[in-house]
């Protein structure tokens, strides 16, 4: 499987700064909910509103992947956009990084989310997670006996426990999209997210929080492949945090 290759090789970063194999285009004529995005492409949708917290959209393949729950999250990505997420990933437990989850899950579900929301985050999640499904039980309740049903059905408000990032763990596959945790100290984790355009080509996305543990390497059967770096405060990086613009990585 040459997906346990990118799992077990050493870290290894390769930066535009390096050299300049990044084809990262930003586009910042447009806001967000107006740029076209094809189902073919790769692309960072800004969700960090002002605080600097790490929090971007990931559309891919067809999918749409949340990386960071800052608070304000809802008012850079729309109730529709929050509704069709296929899943959420948590860079950390800290505050800051999980206090607009609430959001990302309210209005996901009033705008007609169909299924619980599945997120991935560091060691300790699940216990996170089922003790504020547990805190919204009478909330839901009431709302759904006040003001009627919302659209998405009322387990569909749920948060699900997915993958938790132990050391290292494949946190999402579909073969064409995948995305790989590294758990750092303090339950910071970086996230890389490898995605295969139709042409066969390979662009990798590495995702680190301030802080973070440094990513695994990738490895795709000599395949072609660019990889384009957000962190905080890293002269290196491509990009930093917060993202500001729309960004296309390929496509």
């Amino acid at each position: 499987m040459r997906w346990l290759g990118w799992l077990m090789v050493p870290a290894l970063l390769v930066t535009a700064c390096d050299d300049g194999s990044t084809d990262a285009v930003a586009t910042s004529a447009q806001p967000v909910e107006e740029v076209v995005i094809g189902a073919s492409e790769f692309a960072l949708l800004p969700c960090g509103g002002s605080g600097g917290s790490p929090c971007v959209l990931v559309l891919a393949g067809g999918k749409s992947l949340l990386f960071g729950a800052p608070a304000g999250v809802s008012n850079e990505v729309s109730p529709d956009r929050l509704a069709g997420l296929d899943r959420a990933f948590l860079f950390s437990l800290m505050p800051s990084d999980v206090e607009g989850l609430d959001e990302v899950r309210n209005h996901g579900w009033r705008a007609g989310r169909a299924a619980a929301l599945t997120v991935a985050g560091p060691e300790g999640l699940g216990d996170m997670l089922e003790a504020l499904n547990v805190a919204f039980e009478q909330p839901d309740a009431l709302s759904f006996v006040e003001e009627g049903a919302p659209r998405g059905g009322f387990n569909a408000a749920l948060l699900q426990p997915g993958v938790e990032v132990i050391s290292n763990a494949l946190a999402f596959d579909t073969g064409d999209l995948k995305v790989v945790g590294v758990a750092g100290a303090g339950s910071r984790t970086t996230y890389r997210v490898g995605y295969r355009d139709l042409g066969g080509d390979w662009h990798d996305l590495v995702l680190k929080p301030c802080a973070g543990p440094e990513p695994l390497a990738a490895e795709y059967e000599a395949a072609p492949r660019t990889e384009t770096v957000i962190a905080c405060d890293d002269e290196t990086a491509d990009l930093s945090w917060p993202l500001r613009t729309v960004t296309k990585i390929s496509g």
